[in-house]
C-alpha cells in the first residue's frame, strides 16, 4: 500500500476546503455583460473518495479504493434574442486519481468535460430554427460491465424545428440529429465500440386546459458500429424506434402528473439472430412541490442500444425529495431500482455468452450551504451495486459491484 501521496491528499483537501469557506452551484449569477449577452464563468471543484473507481467487478483482483481531485472550470455565454438567439456553455478540466490504495488506479486521471451549444432563429415566433450541438468527453466506462478506463467523445449536431400554431395550445417539434460515440484506441478492442447514429424526433403538445397537455412523441435510433473486434466479431446496429402518447397536467396547486405509454421495438435485422426488443414503454411520475420542498416518484420503462449485447431493456423506479432550509441550506435525497434485461450477447469464437439480467442500485444524499446564489459548498455520499447471475452461471469475469462515493464539494457559478 502506498503512503507517499497522501501528504499530497491533505494539502488539496485543506486548499479546497479553503476555496469553500472563503466563497468558492445552486444557481447562476449576473455574470459580466459581453455586448447584448452575458458571459458567466464558473468552476467546480470537488474532492472525492471513491472504493470502486473503476467499476471493478467484486471479485476483481484490481479492486481498490482512491482519492480523486475532479476541477472543471467552465463558460457560459448567452445572447438571448427574438431574431437570432445564441448560447455556448461549456466546462472542462481533469480527473485526478492519486493511486492511494493501488497505483494501478492513477492511471484512470483523464481529461473530461462537456459543452452545449444552441443557435436559435425566431426562437420566440409561431415557426423557429434551432441548430444545436452537445459535447461530452469521458473515461467513465458505463456500459454494461465494462470496467477501468474508457476514454471516448460523444457528440451530437441537431436541427431543430419547431411550429407553434394557434397562439401556443399546439407546438410541434421535428429534428434529426447527427451522433458518435467514439472510443480511442486505448485497448485492442475498444474501437470495435465505438458507434455513430441517425436520430429522428418528433414531438406534439395539446394544451387543451391552461395547466394540462396532451403529448405524443417519437423518436429513432440508427446505430451502426463502424470497426471489428479483433477476433473478428461485430456489435449488431439496430433501428430502433420509440413513439409513446401521454398527458402532462396539474392535478391540484401542488402536485403535477405525467402519464406516457407507448411502443418500442430494435427492428433488428434476421441476420441476428437473437430476440428483438418489442414491447409496451412509458412513464408515470408524480410530483409535489409547495414552498421550499419538491418531492417526485415515478416509473420509466424503456430500452436502449449497447455494444456487445446489442441491446438492454431497462424497467426503473425512482423517487427524489429535495428540500431547502433557511434560505441557505439544501438537502437532496435519491433512490433509484433498474432491473436491466440484455438481448443476446454477440458471440465471441464458440463461447455461449447464456442469457443476462441485472439489478442495478442507486442511492445519494448530498448536503449543500450556498454561500451566495451563485456560490456553494456541500458534502455527499452515493452509494452503488450491480447484482447479476449471469457471470456466475456461465462462468465468465465477474460483472457484480458495489460502490461508495464521499464528495466534498465547491462551486461558482457567476
Amino acid at each position: 500500500m502506498k503512503t507517499t501521496r497522501i501528504p499530497a491528499f491533505c494539502a488539496c483537501l485543506a486548499a479546497l476546503f479553503i476555496l469553500g469557506i472563503a466563497g468558492v452551484s445552486a444557481a447562476r449569477g449576473i455574470g459580466i455583460k459581453a455586448g447584448e449577452g452575458r458571459l458567466h464563468p464558473a468552476i467546480d471543484l470537488d474532492f472525492i473518495y471513491d472504493t470502486n473507481p473503476g467499476y471493478f467487478a467484486s471479485d476483481n483482483t484490481n479492486l481498490a479504493g482512491d482519492l480523486m481531485l475532479r476541477i472543471r472550470p467552465g463558460i457560459t455565454l448567452s445572447f438571448p434574442s427574438s431574431k437570432v438567439s445564441f448560447e455556448l456553455s461549456g466546462k472542462v478540466g481533469y480527473d485526478y486519481y492519486f493511486g492511494i490504495d493501488n497505483e494501478r488506479t492513477s492511471d484512470l486521471s483523464t481529461v473530461s468535460g462537456d459543452a452545449d451549444m444552441r443557435l436559435g432563429f425566431n426562437p420566440d415566433g409561431r415557426v423557429s430554427f434551432f441548430i444545436e450541438d452537445n459535447f461530452s468527453r469521458t473515461g467513465d466506462p458505463r456500459y454494461t460491465s465494462l470496467a477501468g478506463r474508457f476514454d471516448r467523445t460523444n457528440n451530437e449536431t441537431k436541427a431543430h424545428l419547431q411550429i407553434k400554431p394557434g397562439g401556443g395550445a399546439l407546438m410541434f417539434d421535428v429534428a434529426y440529429g447527427f451522433f458518435i460515440d467514439w472510443f480511442d484506441e486505448t485497448t485492442v478492442d475498444s474501437a470495435a465500440m465505438s458507434s455513430y447514429a441517425h436520430r429522428i424526433y418528433f414531438s406534439g403538445k395539446w394544451k387543451f386546459l391552461p395547466k394540462t397537455a396532451v403529448t405524443v412523441d417519437f423518436d429513432s435510433d440508427l446505430r451502426r458500429y463502424p470497426n471489428s473486434y479483433s477476433w473478428g466479431g461485430d456489435n449488431v446496429g439496430v433501428n430502433a424506434i420509440r413513439a409513446t402518447v401521454g398527458l402532462l397536467g396539474q392535478i391540484t396547486p401542488t402536485v403535477n402528473m405525467t402519464v406516457k405509454m407507448g411502443y418500442g421495438d430494435t427492428l433488428l435485422s434476421d441476420s441476428y439472430g437473437g430476440d428483438d426488443y418489442r414491447s409496451v414503454i412509458g412513464q408515470a411520475e408524480v410530483a409535489y412541490r409547495s414552498g421550499t420542498t419538491f418531492i417526485s416518484a415515478g416509473y420509466v420503462r424503456s430500452f436502449q442500444p449497447v455494444v456487445m449485447f446489442v441491446y438492454f431493456g431497462q424497467d426503473r423506479v425512482y423517487a427524489r425529495y429535495r428540500q431547502q432550509l433557511a434560505g441557505k441550506f439544501t438537502v437532496t435525497a435519491d433512490l433509484s431500482f433498474s432491473w436491466m434485461t440484455y438481448g443476446t450477447a454477440i458471440q465471441q469464437e464458440t463461447a455461449d455468452q447464456g442469457d443476462r439480467s441485472d439489478g442495478l442500485v442507486f442511492g445519494g444524499l448530498s448536503f449543500n450551504y450556498h454561500i451566495q446564489d451563485w456560490a456553494e459548498v456541500g458534502l455527499a455520499y452515493d452509494v452503488q451495486a450491480r447484482f447479476s447471475g449471469w457471470s456466475q452461471a456461465q462462468g465468465h469475469g465477474g460483472v457484480d459491484y458495489n460502490k461508495h462515493i464521499f464528495t466534498l464539494h465547491a462551486g461558482v457559478d457567476y
